[in-house]
Protein backbone atom coordinates (compact mmCIF):
# COMPACT_ATOMS: atom_id res chain seq x y z
CA UNK A 1 0.00 0.00 0.00
CA UNK A 2 1.48 3.41 -0.93
CA UNK A 3 2.86 5.29 2.03
CA UNK A 4 0.72 8.40 1.58
CA UNK A 5 -1.81 10.31 3.60
CA UNK A 6 -5.31 9.88 2.20
CA UNK A 7 -7.83 12.66 2.52
CA UNK A 8 -11.05 11.52 4.12
CA UNK A 9 -9.41 8.73 6.09
CA UNK A 10 -10.62 10.24 9.35
CA UNK A 11 -7.07 10.99 10.50
CA UNK A 12 -5.70 14.42 11.18
CA UNK A 13 -2.17 15.47 10.32
CA UNK A 14 -2.06 17.00 13.78
CA UNK A 15 -2.80 13.56 15.21
CA UNK A 16 0.64 12.25 14.34
CA UNK A 17 0.59 11.65 10.58
CA UNK A 18 2.24 13.59 7.80
CA UNK A 19 1.57 13.57 4.10
CA UNK A 20 4.61 11.39 3.48
CA UNK A 21 4.73 9.51 6.77
CA UNK A 22 1.22 8.55 7.92
CA UNK A 23 2.58 6.35 10.67
CA UNK A 24 3.71 9.33 12.71
CA UNK A 25 7.04 7.57 13.41
CA UNK A 26 10.34 9.14 12.44
CA UNK A 27 11.43 6.59 9.82
CA UNK A 28 12.15 3.68 12.17
CA UNK A 29 14.26 0.81 10.77
CA UNK A 30 12.40 -2.22 9.48
CA UNK A 31 14.04 -4.37 12.12
CA UNK A 32 15.24 -2.10 14.94
CA UNK A 33 18.66 -2.87 16.32
CA UNK A 34 18.80 -4.01 19.93
CA UNK A 35 19.14 -1.07 22.30
CA UNK A 36 19.47 -0.82 26.08
CA UNK A 37 15.68 -0.48 26.11
CA UNK A 38 15.13 -3.73 24.21
CA UNK A 39 17.88 -5.75 25.84
CA UNK A 40 16.73 -8.22 28.45
CA UNK A 41 20.00 -8.61 30.30
CA UNK A 42 21.74 -5.83 32.18
CA UNK A 43 25.37 -5.03 31.42
CA UNK A 44 27.85 -6.33 33.91
CA UNK A 45 28.89 -4.02 36.70
CA UNK A 46 31.70 -4.46 39.18
CA UNK A 47 30.55 -6.15 42.37
CA UNK A 48 30.82 -3.89 45.38
CA UNK A 49 29.09 -3.59 48.71
CA UNK A 50 26.29 -1.04 48.99
CA UNK A 51 25.86 1.01 52.15
CA UNK A 52 22.42 0.63 53.83
CA UNK A 53 21.54 4.34 53.66
CA UNK A 54 22.74 4.54 50.06
CA UNK A 55 20.65 1.50 49.11
CA UNK A 56 17.56 3.08 50.66
CA UNK A 57 18.06 6.17 48.52
CA UNK A 58 18.63 4.13 45.37
CA UNK A 59 15.43 2.22 46.05
CA UNK A 60 13.65 5.54 46.73
CA UNK A 61 12.64 4.35 50.20
CA UNK A 62 14.49 6.90 52.29
CA UNK A 63 11.39 8.88 53.29
CA UNK A 64 9.09 6.02 54.25
CA UNK A 65 6.69 6.60 51.36
CA UNK A 66 5.17 4.18 48.86
CA UNK A 67 7.12 5.58 45.90
CA UNK A 68 5.26 3.54 43.27
CA UNK A 69 4.92 5.45 39.99
CA UNK A 70 1.40 6.82 39.67
CA UNK A 71 -0.69 7.31 36.52
CA UNK A 72 0.67 10.87 36.44
CA UNK A 73 4.21 9.48 36.18
CA UNK A 74 5.25 10.70 39.65
CA UNK A 75 6.20 8.69 42.78
CA UNK A 76 3.27 8.04 45.11
CA UNK A 77 3.49 10.17 48.26
CA UNK A 78 1.34 7.92 50.44
CA UNK A 79 3.23 6.60 53.46
CA UNK A 80 4.12 2.96 53.88
CA UNK A 81 1.78 1.31 56.43
CA UNK A 82 3.25 1.96 59.86
CA UNK A 83 2.90 -1.68 60.88
CA UNK A 84 5.26 -2.67 58.04
CA UNK A 85 8.10 -0.21 58.63
CA UNK A 86 10.18 -2.30 61.03
CA UNK A 87 9.98 -5.31 58.71
CA UNK A 88 10.89 -3.08 55.74
CA UNK A 89 14.07 -1.90 57.45
CA UNK A 90 15.05 -5.45 58.33
CA UNK A 91 14.40 -6.66 54.79
CA UNK A 92 16.47 -3.86 53.23
CA UNK A 93 19.33 -4.70 55.59
CA UNK A 94 19.15 -8.34 54.49
CA UNK A 95 19.69 -7.47 50.81
CA UNK A 96 22.56 -4.98 51.18
CA UNK A 97 25.17 -7.59 50.24
CA UNK A 98 23.15 -9.25 47.46
CA UNK A 99 23.82 -8.93 43.74
CA UNK A 100 21.82 -9.67 40.61
CA UNK A 101 23.47 -13.10 40.70
CA UNK A 102 21.85 -13.88 44.06
CA UNK A 103 19.05 -16.40 43.68
CA UNK A 104 17.10 -14.94 46.61
CA UNK A 105 17.16 -11.33 45.36
CA UNK A 106 13.94 -11.39 43.32
CA UNK A 107 11.87 -13.03 46.06
CA UNK A 108 13.05 -10.54 48.66
CA UNK A 109 12.40 -7.57 46.38
CA UNK A 110 8.87 -8.83 45.70
CA UNK A 111 8.26 -9.08 49.43
CA UNK A 112 9.74 -5.61 49.94
CA UNK A 113 7.45 -4.08 47.31
CA UNK A 114 4.45 -5.75 48.93
CA UNK A 115 5.39 -4.18 52.26
CA UNK A 116 6.17 -0.62 51.14
CA UNK A 117 3.35 -0.12 48.64
CA UNK A 118 0.28 1.70 49.90
CA UNK A 119 -3.29 0.46 49.60
CA UNK A 120 -3.62 2.04 46.16
CA UNK A 121 -0.69 0.12 44.62
CA UNK A 122 -0.88 -3.51 45.72
CA UNK A 123 -1.42 -4.93 42.23
CA UNK A 124 0.83 -7.51 40.62
CA UNK A 125 1.80 -5.18 37.77
CA UNK A 126 2.99 -2.55 40.26
CA UNK A 127 5.06 -5.14 42.13
CA UNK A 128 6.64 -6.48 38.93
CA UNK A 129 7.54 -3.04 37.61
CA UNK A 130 9.09 -2.04 40.93
CA UNK A 131 11.14 -5.24 41.23
CA UNK A 132 12.47 -4.79 37.69
CA UNK A 133 13.64 -1.24 38.46
CA UNK A 134 15.07 -2.15 41.84
CA UNK A 135 17.05 -5.08 40.40
CA UNK A 136 19.10 -2.74 38.21
CA UNK A 137 20.31 -0.95 41.36
CA UNK A 138 22.31 -3.98 42.51
CA UNK A 139 25.75 -5.00 41.20
CA UNK A 140 25.67 -7.73 38.56
CA UNK A 141 27.90 -10.09 40.49
CA UNK A 142 29.27 -13.27 38.95
CA UNK A 143 27.72 -13.70 35.48
CA UNK A 144 28.35 -17.45 35.65
CA UNK A 145 26.05 -17.77 38.66
CA UNK A 146 23.48 -15.16 37.64
CA UNK A 147 20.02 -16.78 37.61
CA UNK A 148 18.68 -17.17 34.09
CA UNK A 149 15.50 -15.26 33.31
CA UNK A 150 12.74 -17.69 32.25
CA UNK A 151 11.63 -17.43 28.64
CA UNK A 152 8.09 -16.46 29.61
CA UNK A 153 9.33 -13.57 31.73
CA UNK A 154 11.63 -12.30 28.98
CA UNK A 155 8.74 -12.14 26.54
CA UNK A 156 6.51 -10.43 29.09
CA UNK A 157 9.14 -7.77 29.79
CA UNK A 158 9.70 -7.14 26.08
CA UNK A 159 6.02 -6.69 25.28
CA UNK A 160 5.15 -4.77 28.43
CA UNK A 161 7.54 -1.93 27.63
CA UNK A 162 4.76 -0.44 25.53
CA UNK A 163 2.15 -1.82 27.93
CA UNK A 164 3.56 0.33 30.74
CA UNK A 165 2.03 3.29 28.90
CA UNK A 166 -1.07 1.25 28.20
CA UNK A 167 -1.32 0.56 31.95
CA UNK A 168 -2.85 4.02 32.24
CA UNK A 169 -5.45 2.89 29.68
CA UNK A 170 -3.87 5.14 27.08
CA UNK A 171 -3.33 4.12 23.47
CA UNK A 172 0.28 3.07 22.73
CA UNK A 173 0.34 5.21 19.58
CA UNK A 174 2.48 8.31 19.06
CA UNK A 175 1.51 11.80 17.98
CA UNK A 176 3.34 13.94 15.45
CA UNK A 177 5.46 15.31 18.30
CA UNK A 178 6.35 11.73 19.28
CA UNK A 179 4.33 12.09 22.47
CA UNK A 180 2.14 9.34 23.86
CA UNK A 181 -1.48 9.35 22.75
CA UNK A 182 -3.86 10.39 25.54
CA UNK A 183 -6.88 8.54 24.16
CA UNK A 184 -8.15 6.06 26.75
CA UNK A 185 -8.88 2.52 25.63
CA UNK A 186 -12.07 0.77 26.70
CA UNK A 187 -12.09 -2.02 29.26
CA UNK A 188 -12.45 -4.87 26.79
CA UNK A 189 -9.43 -3.72 24.79
CA UNK A 190 -7.37 -3.53 27.96
CA UNK A 191 -8.34 -7.07 28.93
CA UNK A 192 -7.71 -8.32 25.39
CA UNK A 193 -4.26 -6.70 25.37
CA UNK A 194 -3.27 -8.61 28.50
CA UNK A 195 -4.75 -11.90 27.27
CA UNK A 196 -2.96 -11.54 23.93
CA UNK A 197 0.42 -11.21 25.65
CA UNK A 198 -0.33 -14.47 27.49
CA UNK A 199 -1.14 -16.15 24.16
CA UNK A 200 2.07 -14.85 22.59
CA UNK A 201 4.11 -16.28 25.47
CA UNK A 202 2.62 -19.72 24.80
CA UNK A 203 3.33 -19.43 21.07
CA UNK A 204 6.94 -18.35 21.61
CA UNK A 205 7.48 -21.33 23.89
CA UNK A 206 6.06 -23.71 21.27
CA UNK A 207 7.79 -22.02 18.31
CA UNK A 208 4.54 -21.33 16.51
CA UNK A 209 5.90 -18.46 14.45
CA UNK A 210 2.81 -18.15 12.29
CA UNK A 211 0.65 -17.79 15.38
CA UNK A 212 3.07 -15.25 16.86
CA UNK A 213 2.89 -13.11 13.73
CA UNK A 214 -0.89 -13.18 13.83
CA UNK A 215 -1.09 -12.48 17.58
CA UNK A 216 1.18 -9.45 17.24
CA UNK A 217 -1.42 -7.99 14.90
CA UNK A 218 -4.08 -8.72 17.51
CA UNK A 219 -1.91 -7.06 20.15
CA UNK A 220 -1.44 -3.95 18.01
CA UNK A 221 -5.17 -3.66 17.34
CA UNK A 222 -6.04 -3.82 21.02
CA UNK A 223 -3.26 -1.47 22.10
CA UNK A 224 -4.10 1.29 19.63
CA UNK A 225 -7.08 3.63 19.52
CA UNK A 226 -9.07 4.09 16.32
CA UNK A 227 -7.01 7.18 15.47
CA UNK A 228 -3.70 5.27 15.45
CA UNK A 229 -4.52 1.87 13.95
CA UNK A 230 -2.37 2.84 10.96
CA UNK A 231 0.70 2.64 13.22
CA UNK A 232 0.25 -1.08 13.88
CA UNK A 233 2.95 -2.27 11.44
CA UNK A 234 5.61 -0.19 13.21
CA UNK A 235 4.75 -1.70 16.57
CA UNK A 236 4.69 -5.20 15.09
CA UNK A 237 8.17 -4.72 13.62
CA UNK A 238 9.51 -3.48 16.95
CA UNK A 239 7.95 -6.35 18.91
CA UNK A 240 9.22 -8.86 16.35
CA UNK A 241 12.80 -7.61 16.68
CA UNK A 242 12.55 -7.92 20.45
CA UNK A 243 11.26 -11.49 20.26
CA UNK A 244 13.97 -12.43 17.75
CA UNK A 245 16.62 -11.04 20.11
CA UNK A 246 15.13 -12.98 23.02
CA UNK A 247 15.11 -16.21 21.01
CA UNK A 248 18.69 -15.76 19.86
CA UNK A 249 19.94 -15.01 23.37
CA UNK A 250 17.97 -17.87 24.87
CA UNK A 251 19.27 -20.35 22.29
CA UNK A 252 22.85 -19.34 23.00
CA UNK A 253 22.39 -19.73 26.75
CA UNK A 254 20.63 -23.06 26.30
CA UNK A 255 23.43 -24.49 24.16
CA UNK A 256 26.05 -23.32 26.65
CA UNK A 257 24.21 -24.92 29.55
CA UNK A 258 23.54 -28.09 27.56
CA UNK A 259 27.26 -28.43 26.89
CA UNK A 260 27.92 -28.03 30.61
CA UNK A 261 25.36 -30.72 31.49
CA UNK A 262 22.81 -28.34 33.04
CA UNK A 263 19.44 -26.89 32.14
CA UNK A 264 18.10 -23.37 32.47
CA UNK A 265 15.99 -24.41 35.42
CA UNK A 266 19.15 -25.24 37.35
CA UNK A 267 18.76 -29.04 37.31
CA UNK A 268 21.30 -31.54 36.02
CA UNK A 269 20.77 -33.48 32.80
CA UNK A 270 21.19 -37.21 33.49
CA UNK A 271 23.08 -38.93 30.76
CA UNK A 272 21.07 -42.14 30.71
CA UNK A 273 17.56 -41.14 31.70
CA UNK A 274 15.16 -40.13 28.93
CA UNK A 275 13.71 -36.70 29.69
CA UNK A 276 10.47 -35.25 28.27
CA UNK A 277 10.95 -32.71 25.51
CA UNK A 278 11.08 -29.19 26.94
CA UNK A 279 11.12 -25.66 25.58
CA UNK A 280 14.89 -25.71 25.92
CA UNK A 281 15.29 -28.87 23.81
CA UNK A 282 12.92 -27.47 21.21
CA UNK A 283 15.11 -24.41 20.98
CA UNK A 284 18.18 -26.52 20.35
CA UNK A 285 16.38 -28.29 17.51
CA UNK A 286 15.07 -25.09 16.01
CA UNK A 287 16.89 -23.49 13.13
CA UNK A 288 19.14 -20.60 14.05
CA UNK A 289 17.60 -18.60 11.22
CA UNK A 290 15.05 -16.13 12.50
CA UNK A 291 11.93 -17.37 10.74
CA UNK A 292 9.77 -15.05 12.81
CA UNK A 293 11.61 -12.01 11.49
CA UNK A 294 11.18 -13.22 7.91
CA UNK A 295 7.45 -13.72 8.37
CA UNK A 296 6.53 -10.10 9.10
CA UNK A 297 3.92 -8.92 6.57
CA UNK A 298 3.74 -12.42 5.10
CA UNK A 299 0.63 -14.46 4.32
CA UNK A 300 -1.82 -14.89 7.23
CA UNK A 301 -1.72 -18.20 9.11
CA UNK A 302 -4.88 -19.49 7.54
CA UNK A 303 -8.10 -18.59 5.86
CA UNK A 304 -9.97 -19.74 8.97
CA UNK A 305 -8.31 -17.10 11.13
CA UNK A 306 -10.56 -14.12 11.85
CA UNK A 307 -9.32 -10.56 11.33
CA UNK A 308 -7.21 -9.34 14.28
CA UNK A 309 -10.04 -7.14 15.52
CA UNK A 310 -12.30 -10.20 15.78
CA UNK A 311 -9.88 -12.63 17.46
CA UNK A 312 -11.38 -11.94 20.87
CA UNK A 313 -15.19 -12.09 20.81
CA UNK A 314 -17.13 -9.09 22.04
CA UNK A 315 -18.38 -10.11 25.45
CA UNK A 316 -18.75 -8.63 28.90
CA UNK A 317 -16.47 -9.92 31.62
CA UNK A 318 -18.35 -12.35 33.87
CA UNK A 319 -15.33 -13.76 35.70
CA UNK A 320 -15.10 -13.67 39.52
CA UNK A 321 -13.76 -10.44 40.98
CA UNK A 322 -10.06 -10.12 41.72
CA UNK A 323 -10.47 -9.32 45.38
CA UNK A 324 -7.57 -7.33 46.80
CA UNK A 325 -8.79 -6.83 50.29
CA UNK A 326 -11.78 -7.78 52.39
CA UNK A 327 -12.86 -5.47 55.21
CA UNK A 328 -10.39 -4.44 57.93
CA UNK A 329 -13.11 -4.24 60.58
CA UNK A 330 -14.96 -7.20 62.13
CA UNK A 331 -18.15 -8.38 60.43
CA UNK A 332 -20.25 -6.48 62.93
CA UNK A 333 -22.44 -3.47 62.05
CA UNK A 334 -21.41 -1.80 65.31
CA UNK A 335 -17.81 -1.69 64.12
CA UNK A 336 -18.89 1.01 61.62
CA UNK A 337 -20.23 3.43 64.25
CA UNK A 338 -17.03 5.47 64.46
CA UNK A 339 -16.95 5.89 60.69
CA UNK A 340 -20.63 6.88 60.60
CA UNK A 341 -20.14 9.58 63.23
CA UNK A 342 -17.04 10.98 61.53
CA UNK A 343 -18.85 11.34 58.20
CA UNK A 344 -21.99 12.84 59.69
CA UNK A 345 -20.14 15.40 61.83
CA UNK A 346 -17.99 16.67 58.98
CA UNK A 347 -19.34 19.95 57.51
CA UNK A 348 -20.51 19.89 53.90
CA UNK A 349 -17.97 21.31 51.46
CA UNK A 350 -19.13 23.04 48.31
CA UNK A 351 -15.82 22.56 46.49
CA UNK A 352 -16.13 18.79 46.93
CA UNK A 353 -19.64 18.73 45.52
CA UNK A 354 -21.39 18.01 48.83
CA UNK A 355 -24.12 20.58 48.14
CA UNK A 356 -25.24 19.13 44.81
CA UNK A 357 -28.44 17.18 44.31
CA UNK A 358 -28.22 13.81 42.64
CA UNK A 359 -29.19 10.15 42.54
CA UNK A 360 -28.03 7.20 44.64
CA UNK A 361 -27.87 3.94 42.71
CA UNK A 362 -27.25 0.28 43.43
CA UNK A 363 -26.20 -2.40 40.97
CA UNK A 364 -24.50 -5.76 40.65
CA UNK A 365 -22.78 -7.58 37.77
CA UNK A 366 -23.17 -11.08 36.39
CA UNK A 367 -20.90 -13.66 37.97
CA UNK A 368 -20.57 -11.65 41.19
CA UNK A 369 -24.15 -11.33 42.37
CA UNK A 370 -23.24 -11.60 46.03
CA UNK A 371 -21.63 -8.15 45.76
CA UNK A 372 -23.44 -4.83 45.27
CA UNK A 373 -22.06 -1.43 44.34
CA UNK A 374 -23.39 1.81 45.83
CA UNK A 375 -22.64 5.05 44.03
CA UNK A 376 -24.00 8.50 43.32
CA UNK A 377 -24.25 10.69 40.27
CA UNK A 378 -25.54 14.17 39.50
CA UNK A 379 -26.53 12.94 36.04
CA UNK A 380 -28.87 10.22 34.83
CA UNK A 381 -27.89 6.91 36.51
CA UNK A 382 -28.27 5.12 33.16
CA UNK A 383 -25.56 7.36 31.71
CA UNK A 384 -23.23 6.51 34.59
CA UNK A 385 -23.92 2.80 34.13
CA UNK A 386 -22.95 3.06 30.46
CA UNK A 387 -19.63 4.62 31.49
CA UNK A 388 -18.95 1.79 33.93
CA UNK A 389 -19.87 -0.71 31.23
CA UNK A 390 -17.37 0.76 28.77
CA UNK A 391 -14.45 1.29 31.16
CA UNK A 392 -14.79 -1.92 33.21
CA UNK A 393 -16.27 -4.24 30.55
CA UNK A 394 -18.89 -5.53 32.96
CA UNK A 395 -22.62 -5.10 32.41
CA UNK A 396 -24.33 -3.42 35.37
CA UNK A 397 -27.66 -4.85 36.49
CA UNK A 398 -29.55 -2.02 38.17
CA UNK A 399 -31.06 -2.95 41.53
CA UNK A 400 -32.17 0.46 42.78
CA UNK A 401 -32.20 4.12 41.77
CA UNK A 402 -33.33 6.82 44.17
CA UNK A 403 -35.33 9.86 43.25
CA UNK A 404 -33.31 13.07 43.20
CA UNK A 405 -31.97 13.77 46.71
CA UNK A 406 -30.09 16.68 48.35
CA UNK A 407 -26.40 16.36 49.20
CA UNK A 408 -26.10 13.11 47.24
CA UNK A 409 -22.36 12.80 47.73
CA UNK A 410 -22.72 12.90 51.52
CA UNK A 411 -25.54 10.32 51.43
CA UNK A 412 -23.24 8.00 49.50
CA UNK A 413 -20.47 8.54 52.08
CA UNK A 414 -22.84 7.73 54.96
CA UNK A 415 -24.04 4.56 53.21
CA UNK A 416 -20.44 3.47 52.67
CA UNK A 417 -19.61 4.25 56.29
CA UNK A 418 -22.48 2.16 57.66
CA UNK A 419 -21.60 -0.78 55.42
CA UNK A 420 -17.85 -0.57 56.00
CA UNK A 421 -17.99 -3.87 57.88
CA UNK A 422 -18.83 -5.68 54.62
CA UNK A 423 -16.77 -3.54 52.21
CA UNK A 424 -14.61 -5.30 49.62
CA UNK A 425 -11.82 -3.83 47.48
CA UNK A 426 -11.76 -5.14 43.92
CA UNK A 427 -9.05 -4.77 41.27
CA UNK A 428 -10.59 -4.12 37.86
CA UNK A 429 -8.74 -5.62 34.88
CA UNK A 430 -10.72 -3.35 32.56
CA UNK A 431 -10.08 0.14 33.93
CA UNK A 432 -6.98 -0.95 35.90
CA UNK A 433 -7.96 0.73 39.14
CA UNK A 434 -9.12 -0.39 42.56
CA UNK A 435 -12.86 -0.16 43.24
CA UNK A 436 -13.66 0.30 46.93
CA UNK A 437 -17.43 0.75 46.65
CA UNK A 438 -18.38 -2.93 46.50
CA UNK A 439 -20.13 -4.57 49.46
CA UNK A 440 -20.77 -8.23 50.13
CA UNK A 441 -24.41 -8.22 51.17
CA UNK A 442 -27.98 -8.81 50.00
CA UNK A 443 -29.52 -6.08 47.80
CA UNK A 444 -32.52 -5.58 50.14
CA UNK A 445 -30.22 -4.62 53.02
CA UNK A 446 -28.31 -2.14 50.86
CA UNK A 447 -31.53 -0.57 49.56
CA UNK A 448 -32.75 -0.12 53.13
CA UNK A 449 -29.53 1.72 54.03
CA UNK A 450 -29.81 4.03 51.01
CA UNK A 451 -33.44 4.88 51.76
CA UNK A 452 -32.69 5.49 55.44
CA UNK A 453 -29.93 8.04 54.85
CA UNK A 454 -31.84 9.68 51.98
CA UNK A 455 -34.79 10.25 54.31
CA UNK A 456 -32.50 11.66 57.02
CA UNK A 457 -30.88 14.08 54.55
CA UNK A 458 -34.29 15.28 53.37
CA UNK A 459 -34.88 16.52 56.95
CA UNK A 460 -32.16 19.12 56.23
CA UNK A 461 -29.77 18.30 59.13
CA UNK A 462 -27.21 20.74 57.70
CA UNK A 463 -28.53 24.34 57.80
CA UNK A 464 -27.81 26.56 54.83
CA UNK A 465 -24.91 28.98 55.11
CA UNK A 466 -24.06 31.72 52.65
CA UNK A 467 -20.42 32.18 51.57
CA UNK A 468 -20.61 35.81 52.72
CA UNK A 469 -21.36 34.80 56.31
CA UNK A 470 -18.19 32.76 56.60
CA UNK A 471 -20.17 29.97 58.27
CA UNK A 472 -19.86 26.32 57.27
CA UNK A 473 -22.62 23.90 56.40
CA UNK A 474 -22.19 22.24 59.80
CA UNK A 475 -24.50 19.68 61.36
CA UNK A 476 -27.22 21.20 63.52
CA UNK A 477 -26.45 21.16 67.24
CA UNK A 478 -29.47 19.00 68.07
CA UNK A 479 -28.49 16.48 65.38
CA UNK A 480 -24.86 16.46 66.49
CA UNK A 481 -25.93 15.65 70.05
CA UNK A 482 -27.69 12.50 68.82
CA UNK A 483 -24.33 11.11 67.71
CA UNK A 484 -23.14 11.01 71.32
CA UNK A 485 -24.87 7.63 71.32
CA UNK A 486 -24.53 6.28 67.78
CA UNK A 487 -26.15 2.98 68.69
CA UNK A 488 -29.35 4.65 69.86
CA UNK A 489 -29.30 7.00 66.87
CA UNK A 490 -29.09 4.05 64.46
CA UNK A 491 -31.95 2.25 66.21
CA UNK A 492 -34.13 5.35 66.02
CA UNK A 493 -33.25 5.72 62.33
CA UNK A 494 -34.40 2.16 61.66
CA UNK A 495 -37.90 2.78 63.08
Amino acid sequence: MPNVYRKGSGLSLDDGATATNPSGFLTPPRTPSPTPDTAVRIDQQPTKEIDLSVLKCRLNLQDGRCGCITQQGKPCKMYTPEKNRTEVDGLIESIVDLTQSSIELEDRLQKLAGLVHCRFHPYERHIEDRVEKWTSVFPTGDPDTKPSIPLEKRVTIALRRDYSHCNNRHCIGKTLKQEGCRWKLDGQKMQNYTKTIDEIIKSVASFDDAKIEYLLKVLAYNGLCHHHQYQSSKHIELWTSRLVEIRSTYQTETKQLANSGCTLDGSDMPGTTSQPETVQSLMLKNSTEHDLEKRVDSTPIGLASPPPDQYWPEAFDESPFKIIKIRDSPQDPKSSYTEIKANAMRPLEEKLGDLKKGFIYLYTVKGNERFVKIGYTTRNPATRHEEWKLSCNREPKSLYESSIVPNARRIEALCHAELDYCRTSVYCTGCLIQHIEWFEMAPDGAISVIQKWSKWMESHPYPEASPESGLKWALKAEEAKKFDDVGKFMKDMAL
